[in-house]
């Protein structure tokens, strides 16, 4: 199934953030680094809440990040940062992710390759086939939620 990340409607989890003073840069608005700050926070906490809820212990690492910056941020100002599960295979899954500033215009989208690791040998290691298939359903959801 192929997702159109800058679309707000992609996404049925979202956390709001505030931009910081300290997120911009030189040029006066808000730093890429902190773009990629607010779309971890959204990645982290959508593991926490919807994807292993539930589920046997498992242990995920960032494999990859590929990120278009779409349009720039100021502070003071608020963003909405979204994530879903877009992809499941053997060892790694994929999460997609959408910015919007405060207007709801989309400002970045992100995509983290995320590999399955073993916690004794920090290896990539399969996914349980319980763990794989409770992704594959969320991954095959409308909105990337848990259905």
């Amino acid at each position: 199934m192929t997702f159109d990340l800058a679309d707000r409607r992609t996404y049925g989890f979202a956390t709001e953030e505030h931009l910081r003073f300290a997120d911009v840069d030189a040029n006066g608005h808000i730093n890429n680094g902190a773009f990629l700050q607010l779309l971890e926070n959204a990645r982290v906490s959508y593991m926490r809440a919807v994807v292993r809820s539930g589920l046997p212990r498992f242990r995920v690492v960032v494999g990859r990040l590929e990120v278009d910056f779409k349009r720039q941020m100021f502070y003071p100002g608020r963003a909405t940062a979204c994530a879903r599960l877009l992809e499941v295979q053997a060892r790694k899954c994929v999460i997609g992710h959408g910015l919007f500033d405060g207007d709801g215009n989309c400002t970045a989208v992100l995509k983290a390759i995320m590999v399955s690791l073993d916690e004794a040998t920090h290896r990539s290691t399969p996914f349980s086939p319980a763990v794989r298939a409770a992704l594959e359903r969320i991954a095959a959801s409308d909105n990337g939620l848990a259905t």
